[in-house]
């Protein structure tokens, strides 16, 4: 149940990012959120979603952005219906070619493949050698087999000479270099003669073939290539999505020549180009990604450059199809040292790759283990640092997916340490591992009782006639989740009103369950305390302790009609029995005869709309009857004489 009530947030919050950034009309925002939703879950953004969709595609088209492209066509490639929603199939193949092409360019041979069966069945009607001729080109990866264009080739009409005739420019054959002596003249014969995407490819084939001596030599001398293109693009303030590529291929000569520090200083200074050019949201493509993370990871080899690229990786923000290489750097770094930042940020980037999974990787849950055992403060330092909205959601997701006895050593190691507010966001693990020992054959049966219901109030009406058992069996713990009680309820209890809960049910006793109500309301004042008592000494089965409760309450505002205004509007807005909502409303009414009407103020006028609403009112006290005087009270009546009985006459 904890794990489909987590699914579910996530599905809202996917929800209404999608809608905040569609209404903006910011594609590439809606696209990210939009694509971890089911499918059924997408219908709504599609129409208009699909319509931006094949407009960006036209628009990157005629610039001739094929990066751009490439990653458009992994959006399609997940989900069609972005290119054909509520088009026609002229139109929607139209958004098709460029797509197949830009995966092509890409590289990215399976994902063309598949999105060129969209247009299989009409380029083999209406043009069967060009189909023929794709067909090759995709299967033979950018390489297709002469025969299977020679009748393409064939085909084409003559040249007509009055347009001219474009010289054949012919592609250099440089021979890969066989000793270091050859490395250099070939590899800056290479750059100079190719395009820097041709001249990575050719020098990665290159390093694959040779031996040791010339691999270290030519990874050498590309780097420093790849760092001046770097420099080049950067003077010519291309932005920072120029940079991905020769970043790529500085990282792979920095790992490739087998000496970290060969090449540190360059691609140090390389990473700080590309990191002071960063978008201010962060990353969120996959190609910008690979770039940086590469570049990153080969930096963190060197031990004295660690640092500055641990606390970096620690304030780049990933997203969407950038998650995979960021949790990739992320592992590789917590490989080297154990780093409080840097696993907090992989474990939520973790979380938004992978909402579904149900257990951390094993890699996360040990750098947990390394922190609890060197970094406690750092790691409570870094929790606090946090958006409250991330510490919760950094909290949940540990709970929820790491081993129960790692939890309860975090927070064991870290409790004595944390200040209110931090013991209050750790208090949150241990409700998830309570939730987690629930008893969960009740809950699988309840599950299975309320997934057969139309709707809602079906539902309800399921549980109260076949599942009140079942239901009140659902809040158990388990032998394991008594133990956690045990351990650390004493301590959790005046954080979470769910702790009030389960102490009441466990209260052995009246005296012991009135106990644990004073503790959590000298904890916590206020009315939202005093309701967290009343619901949990219902809940619980205390009837007469939630009458007292709710007794004592009255009592300490029955002075104060604004105070016991604002109970009674708490009340009625937790929706609490009328049993105890109802002389909350009395004492006000009754408080309030003989104030001024000054006292009448919108919260009190708010207050007895809501009686109002309950039919609460107050009954109005009949004045005694008197008794009825005399007239003439100085006359007094006289007595009556008794009547003398009648004498029979003698005859």
């Amino acid at each position: 149940m904890a794990q489909q009530a987590s699914e579910e947030r996530q599905h809202r919050r996917w929800l209404e990012d999608a809608r905040k950034y569609l209404g903006r009309g910011d594609l590439e925002a809606t696209l990210a959120p939009l694509l971890r939703l089911p499918p059924e879950l997408r219908e709504e953004f599609l129409p208009r979603g699909a319509a931006l969709f094949r407009d960006a595609v036209q628009k990157q088209h005629r610039r001739g952005d094929w990066g751009m492209l490439a990653t458009l066509a992994a959006r399609a490639d997940a989900e069609p219906r972005l290119v054909e929603q509520g088009v026609g199939l002229d139109e929607a193949q139209a958004t098709w070619w460029p797509l197949v092409w830009a995966a092509g360019r890409a590289r990215e041979w399976a994902r063309s493949q598949r999105l060129w069966q969209s247009l299989v069945p009409t380029a083999r009607e209406k043009a069967p050698r060009l189909s023929v001729a794709m067909e090759a080109w995709i299967v033979g990866q950018g390489v297709p087999a002469p025969e299977s264009v020679a009748a393409v080739l064939e085909c084409l009409p003559p040249v007509d000479l009055r347009l001219g005739i474009e010289p054949v420019r012919l592609s250099p054959n440089l021979r890969a270099p066989r000793s270091v002596e050859e490395v250099e003249g070939a590899v800056l014969a290479l750059c100079a003669m190719e395009p820097f995407t041709v001249f990575s490819s050719r020098v990665e084939a290159w390093a694959r073939e040779a031996s040791a001596e010339v691999i270290r030599a030519v990874w050498q001398l590309t780097g420093q290539l790849a760092a001046r293109e770097l420099w080049l693009r950067a003077t010519a303030g291309k932005g920072f999505a120029a940079y991905a590529e020769p970043a790529s291929l500085l990282a792979r000569a920095a790992r490739g020549v087998g000496d970290p520090q060969v090449l540190s200083v360059q691609a140090l200074q390389a990473l700080r180009v590309v990191t002071g050019s960063l978008p201010l949201e962060g990353l969120a493509r996959a190609e910008d990604a690979e770039g940086w993370c590469s570049l990153a990871q080969a930096i963190a080899l060197q031990p004295d450059m660690r640092p500055w690229v641990m606390r970096a990786a620690s304030e780049v923000r990933f997203s969407g199809a950038a998650l995979p290489q960021a949790l990739r750097l992320y592992e590789a770094l917590l490989d080297f040292a154990p780093d409080a930042p840097i696993w907090a940020r992989a474990l939520l980037a973790w979380d938004e790759h992978k909402p579904e999974a149900r257990s951390a990787p094993e890699w996360l849950q040990k750098g947990l283990r390394e922190l609890i055992a060197t970094q406690v403060p750092s790691l409570l330092a870094w929790l606090k640092a946090l958006k409250p909205s991330e510490s919760n959601l950094l909290v949940e997701c540990v709970a929820s997916t790491y081993a129960p006895e790692l939890v309860e050593s975090w927070v064991e190691g870290s409790w004595e340490l944390a200040d209110e507010e931090l013991r209050r966001v750790l208090s949150g693990a241990i409700s998830v591992l309570l939730d987690r020992s629930r008893n969960k054959q009740a809950v699988r049966k309840m599950e299975r009782l309320v997934r057969g219901a139309l709707d809602s109030k079906d539902a309800a009406r399921l549980v109260i006639e076949q599942g009140i058992e079942q239901l009140a069996a659902t809040v158990e713990l388990s032998a394991e989740g008594l133990r956690i009680w045990r351990r650390f309820g004493s301590r959790m209890l005046t954080y979470r009103a769910e702790f009030l809960e389960e102490a009441v049910r466990q209260a052995a006793s009246e005296a012991e369950a009135w106990e644990v109500a004073e503790r959590y309301l000298q904890a916590r004042a206020g009315d939202p305390a005093y309701i967290d008592v009343l619901l949990a000494m219902d809940g619980g089965g205390q009837i007469g302790l939630a009458r007292r409760v709710l007794g004592r309450w009255v009592e300490r505002r029955s002075e104060d009609v604004q105070a016991l205004a604002k109970a009674a509007l708490s009340l009625g807005s937790m929706e609490a029995p009328c049993e105890y909502l109802h002389p909350m409303l009395e004492a006000l009414l009754r408080t309030l005869e003989g104030q001024p009407q000054s006292a009448r103020t919108a919260e009190v006028l708010r207050a007895l709309a809501l009686a109002r609403d309950h039919g609460v009112r107050l009954r109005k006290r009949r004045a005694p009857r008197k008794k009825k005087e005399p007239a003439n009270p100085e006359k007094e009546p006289a007595p009556r004489r008794k009547r003398k009985p009648r004498t029979q006459e003698k005859p």
